[in-house]
């Protein structure tokens, strides 16, 4: 009997040996309870990142100059009385020249919410471009008693349209109110707009949107 046992123990252990080497070399794709062993996902690469970042950069821009477009489909193209341009004008706002080179559009509800306008013909070369920025920065700091004004980076805060040939534009938050400059070329001629407000709201950029229509 013992050794019948020792026959079939041996046979056994024999046959489980065989069936363990057969299983490790017939499928390298599964482990070895049978199931498939997944392939480690592909880390992104940094050309796809980039590409992925600038798709949303895009996305952003086109959905913002979409949502400005929307903003001015009621305003009303008005033209200045004292000086040689035109603007869309949103509804709630006026106009008007305060003197000869200088207007202002209010806000009517709140007339201390107000954008001055300065435009030059570019061929009297008054001022270069730089000039006019740097000037426009001192207007800043004189009206905030002070305060160093910070230059706009982010171009989606900068008036923008096809035809404007150069934007620069500054801001400062100051106790005596919150102060945003910005010195626009076009094809004929400079515009500084400096809009004065109590605080940064809403009307804000809208100021910046008509900004963008000086012509």
């Amino acid at each position: 009997m013992n050794n019948k046992w020792r026959i079939i123990f041996t046979s056994l252990t024999a046959s489980i040996m065989l069936a363990a080497c057969g299983t490790s070399d017939a499928d390298p794709e599964k482990d070895t309870t049978g199931n498939a062993i997944e392939e480690p996902a592909a880390p992104e690469t940094d050309a796809e990142e980039n590409t992925s970042s600038e798709n949303e950069t895009e996305i952003e821009t086109d959905t913002e100059v979409e949502a400005s477009e929307d903003v001015m489909k009621d305003a009303v193209e008005t033209t200045s009385d004292e000086q040689d341009y035109s603007m869309m004008v949103l509804p709630g706002y006026t106009l008007t020249s305060e003197e000869p080179g200088r207007d202002s559009l209010y806000l009517e509800e709140d007339s201390e919410m107000f954008m001055r306008i300065e435009t030059m013909p570019k061929d009297e070369e008054s001022y270069t471009f730089d000039e006019l920025y740097e000037n426009m920065g001192e207007l800043l700091t004189a009206s905030s008693d002070g305060e160093t004004p910070i230059e706009i980076t982010d171009e989606t805060d900068l008036p923008q349209a096809d035809d404007i040939k150069s934007v620069k534009g500054a801001v400062v938050d100051s106790t005596e109110g919150y102060f945003t400059g910005y010195v626009i070329e076009r094809e004929d001629k400079l515009i500084r707009v400096t809009i004065y407000a109590k605080e940064n709201n809403e009307h804000m950029e809208e100021f910046k949107d008509m900004a963008a229509t000086i012509k």
